[in-house]
């Protein structure tokens, strides 16, 4: 029922990451109940969000409507993550930047690695927020894929490249999380100049 999993160390990093990158356009895969959705709603003029488990689609799809959000701002899709993504990333303006907060990992598969390659696909650098990742020394808690691999640096830094180029980003790990007690990590562009 809590934005952010109850973890208020991530929305101060979504909103330094909006205000240090000019971010206008918000992506959230894995709906869930929609509590981060209106969260995000309230930060971003538009956010997309997809959700694949019917019941959560149905669930944030009603608390929406309750709401009155104004179609626009809020794009509500009963899709997979990585299909999503392929659509959206043609809704999203050439020069608008997007943050990407990737948290559809549930379940028998692990969609992380192919919503990477759909953003690499897209311009400009966006900036990507990916939830449940480990966090070097520390023993927040973490996703793995189907092979055991956890959600760590060395995982991801291949898409990455692909996405900023090498040498071309910027990690970012939380220092404490509350809540669920989930480690994140967010990747951004390197400052120019």
């Amino acid at each position: 029922e809590y934005p952010w999993n109850n973890d208020p160390h991530l929305a101060a990093e979504v909103l330094r990451l909006q205000e240090a990158h000019g971010l206008t356009y918000a992506v959230e895969t894995g709906t869930c109940l929609g509590s981060t959705t209106l969260w995000l709603a309230e930060h971003f003029a538009e956010v997309a969000t997809f959700e694949i488990h019917e019941p959560f689609y149905d669930i944030a799809s009603e608390r929406f409507d309750h709401l009155n959000i104004p179609m626009g701002r809020i794009y509500n899709e009963h899709l997979n993550s990585v299909d999503g993504l392929r659509i959206y990333a043609n809704v999203i303006g050439a020069d608008e930047r997007a943050l990407y907060w990737l948290d559809a990992h549930w379940g028998d598969t692990c969609p992380l690695l192919d919503e990477l390659e759909v953003i690499a696909q897209r311009g400009p650098a966006p900036c990507i927020l990916i939830h449940d990742f480990q966090v070097p020394g520390t023993t927040f808690g973490f996703d793995s894929m189907p092979d055991g691999t956890p959600f760590h640096l060395e995982l991801v830094a291949p898409y990455m490249d692909a996405i900023y180029g090498t040498n071309g980003w910027v990690v970012n790990y939380p220092t404490k999380v509350e809540g669920a007690m989930r480690g994140w990590a967010s990747f951004a562009p390197v400052a120019k100049g």
